[in-house]
């Protein structure tokens, strides 16, 4: 495990996403006559789902709740039919070998998609399918998610922003699941997902979010949904990242791991291509990831020296460097509404830290969520952080 100050961590980061070579975004593919993102997010914040029993029960009912979202989702976006289309044709034995490295490793979370599959009246493949979609296509329009920390002594900040397509707004969730494990845990959901890509923290304080990562390769392997919806049931940081850095990962990630009771921040990238790499960093100071690999283990590598294992895009970059400077000319926050004014910057549109539909990028904030130690509590503005709508969520 590395350690680094603040100091030298930032001038990192900020090298990173000054020096390297962008990849450009291409259109979501998005039909004119159909689109319909950008719903309002509720008025009095996204709903709140209690589920608990069997974890095929927990599935059902996060469904049957939610069933009008979900299959809004699938309507209107290309990413389920995509997924069912790539199923049904050359994608039949790959998919097929997914499914049993995900039945092998976590039987219990299959239960939970099928009994979700179950409530919303669609095919168990189909779904399946669907989470594996970045397994499937490498997204067109990478959204990404911005995270910032702070860590001084006793004090624990964590507070991240959660981007994904404008066609999730009006349609995301939380839910409060008691799973057979009894231990309980609260997320931020996308529709048609398993719990665990948005932000999320379990009854004993460890938190989870996700940065998505761009790779070269995909390879066959356990999904990287699985993956973050069992770390919500990690009973302690160290089986966390057992989990976050398990072999058979089918694509890279990198987690933010918090134990909210030991005032402890760890850094985890993964890898699944060109081999099964992972590094870790615990968080001393202030730190800063968007959605490229930072530490140089994950960054140096390949025999011309190029980076081995992502590649880094312009919505990424180009957040990076707008936090990076921001800090660099106003000094680093100490606290949260500091850090949230940070999460808040619309310089560098449409790839703001705090993102908003322009023209044919469909990236958004979601919402963003706020950790603190001790509070086994999420705090989580709805919406856009700059829109200050927000709701405290109990575990």
């Amino acid at each position: 495990m590395n350690k680094c100050s603040r100091r030298e961590f930032l001038e990192y980061s900020f090298a990173v996403a000054a020096g390297t070579a962008l990849l450009p975004l291409s259109g979501c593919g998005f039909s004119s006559s159909e689109y319909k993102g950008v719903l309002e997010v509720p008025g009095g914040g996204y709903p709140l789902i209690e589920a608990a029993g069997s974890h095929y029960e927990i599935g059902r009912r996060i469904g049957a709740a939610m069933k009008e979202s979900i299959t809004g989702y699938f309507g209107y976006s290309e990413e389920y039919p995509n997924s069912v289309d790539y199923l049904e044709g050359e994608g039949k034995e790959i998919i097929g070998s997914m499914f049993s490295h995900a039945r092998a490793a976590f039987p219990h979370l299959v239960e939970e998609l099928e009994g979700m599959a179950e409530s919303l009246e669609i095919p168990f493949m189909n779904l399946f399918a669907f989470n594996c979609r970045s397994e499937i296509k490498m997204l067109q329009d990478p959204p990404g998610c911005s995270t910032i920390a702070l860590k001084e002594g006793n004090r624990l900040i964590l507070v991240h922003n959660e981007d994904g397509n404008d066609l999730n707004i009006g349609r995301m969730f939380l839910v409060r699941v008691t799973p057979p494990s009894g231990m309980t845990f609260l997320a931020f959901v996308y529709p048609g997902l398993l719990p665990g890509n948005g932000p999320g923290l379990n009854r004993n304080g460890i938190v989870e979010t996700t940065n998505y990562i761009q790779p070269r390769r995909v390879v066959d392997g356990i999904p990287r949904y699985f993956i973050s919806r069992a770390i919500l049931e990690a009973k302690s940081l160290e089986e966390a990242v057992l989990l976050a850095t398990m072999e058979g990962r089918a694509f890279p990630f990198h987690h933010n791991l918090v134990s909210l009771g030991e005032r402890r921040i760890l850094s985890v990238e993964t890898a699944a291509w060109p081999e099964q790499k992972h590094d870790i960093l615990e968080v001393e100071g202030f730190y800063i990831h968007t959605n490229h690999f930072l530490h140089p283990a994950m960054v140096e590598g390949g025999e011309s020296g190029e980076r081995s294992y992502d590649v880094p895009y312009i919505s990424s970059t180009t957040r990076m460097e707008v936090l990076t400077r921001a800090v660099e000319s106003e000094g680093e926050p100490s606290d949260v509404e500091g850090i949230i004014e940070l999460l808040s910057l619309h310089e560098g549109r449409p790839y703001s830290p705090c993102r908003h539909p322009e023209g044919d990028v469909h990236g958004v904030t979601l919402g963003t969520a706020v950790f603190q130690s001790l509070e086994k509590s999420m705090t989580l503005f709805h919406g856009n952080p700059c829109l200050r709508l927000k709701k405290k969520h109990e575990i």
